[in-house]
């Protein structure tokens, strides 16, 4: 079980800086316990009283909502979009940065919050997240085929063996904060050299790939994000 917060404590807090402790809070539970608990569980393990946890939030459900948005959804930045868009950078510059800060946004307990989700069937990568499709995977591609010299979206749509070539990375470099957060394998915080590794292996092979795709049979229809 989580650590109990002091109920003093919170008696002391605003009421927006409140409501964002019970979130973090029941963050870091549902990392360490799943998502089977009461409401007067959840209360307990917070330091706080049932009644409090039902002024913010009507239900369970909606408390679990709301650490999803936090957590997740709220964690994206705009930045990240601009960098994946721009073409000033090399495509090795503008990968590396992308992820240094994507993989430096990913703590123990959005990583664990992510599997216990899954492991407890709440159909997170559906109801909560991020289109990885619409917000990496397609950047990616496109990037990769403007240094490529190949057809952009408009005369050529995204399809289901780039989406796979892309998939490769970004599950790569993923699979390093599994191993930090799930393994507890010995990685530094600074995701930086790793990214930079992964990303300056994987290139030279995936453009040479993406060339030969775009010379084979009609691809596949783009499949749905995970």
């Amino acid at each position: 079980m989580t650590p109990k917060a002091s109920p003093d404590k919170r008696k002391r807090l605003p009421r927006g800086a409140r409501k964002a402790r019970i979130i973090q809070d029941a963050a870091r539970h549902f990392a360490a316990n799943g998502f089977a608990a009461t409401t007067r569980e959840l209360a307990a393990d917070m330091g706080i009283t049932q009644a409090l946890l039902y002024r913010y939030f009507s239900s369970k459900e909606d408390l679990i909502d709301q650490v999803f948005q936090t957590v997740f959804i709220d964690r994206w930045k705009p930045e990240w979009d601009d960098i994946l868009a721009d073409r000033t950078l090399t495509p090795s510059a503008r990968l590396i940065r992308f992820y240094e800060g994507f993989l430096g946004s990913v703590s123990y307990v959005s990583l664990r919050l992510f599997m216990r989700s899954a492991l407890d069937g709440m159909n997170f990568p559906e109801r909560y997240t991020f289109s990885l499709n619409d917000r990496v995977l397609t950047p990616v591609i496109a990037g990769l085929r403007d240094a490529a010299g190949l057809p952009n979206f408009q005369e050529r749509p995204f399809f289901d063996e780039e989406r796979e070539l892309t998939v490769m990375l970004h599950g790569s470099l993923v699979f390093t904060r599994i191993r930090k957060f799930i393994y507890d394998t010995p990685l530094p915080d600074d995701a930086g050299p790793m990214v930079a590794l992964h990303v300056e292996t994987y290139l030279p092979g995936a453009l040479q790939h993406l060339k030969r795709l775009h010379t084979q049979a009609p691809p596949g229809k783009l499949g749905r994000g995970a």
